[in-house]
């Protein structure tokens, strides 16, 4: 009987020094990973809606059309005065843009002039000043190589 309830005693001490996770401490942890798990979920929610949204909108306005411009003047090896091909087809169908460069500077600088229309409807008219350094003529820049 003594050596029974030495063992009984022995077996308290070890479950006693062999803690586990309370009940409570599992359910806290369990509330905050659901709490981060929602979180996320609602930021990748508003994200895709916020694409769906960006990608159904198609209004055109004049920096987009100025930067694309801007892309096919800088993609040109030489800019000479007058009309700008500029295609729209691809990111804003159904629109039309007609663009021409002007010098308006010795040194270079141009003057850039569009319109976009939709249907024969005029929707952005607007201008935008570049820095074209193959336009420059005459000056002490007419004897320097051009690169």
């Amino acid at each position: 009987m003594k050596l029974f309830a030495k063992n009984q005693k022995l077996s308290a001490q070890a479950f006693s020094s062999r803690r586990g996770f309370t009940l409570m401490e599992v359910m806290i942890a369990c509330g905050i990973l659901f709490m981060c798990l929602f979180g996320i979920l609602a930021l990748v929610s508003n994200s895709l809606r916020n694409a769906r949204a960006l990608q159904q909108h198609k209004s055109v306005d004049a920096g987009t059309v100025a930067s694309m411009i801007y892309v096919a003047l800088a993609n040109t090896n030489s800019v000479t005065e007058g009309e700008i091909p500029v295609d729209l087809s691809d990111t804003l169908p159904g629109y039309k843009c007609f663009s021409t460069l002007t010098q308006i500077g010795s040194n270079g600088l141009c003057q850039v002039d569009f319109e976009v229309q939709r249907n024969n409807t005029l929707e952005v008219q607007s201008h935008f000043l570049i820095f074209l350094p193959n336009m420059k003529q005459g000056g002490i820049s007419s004897t320097l190589p051009q690169h």
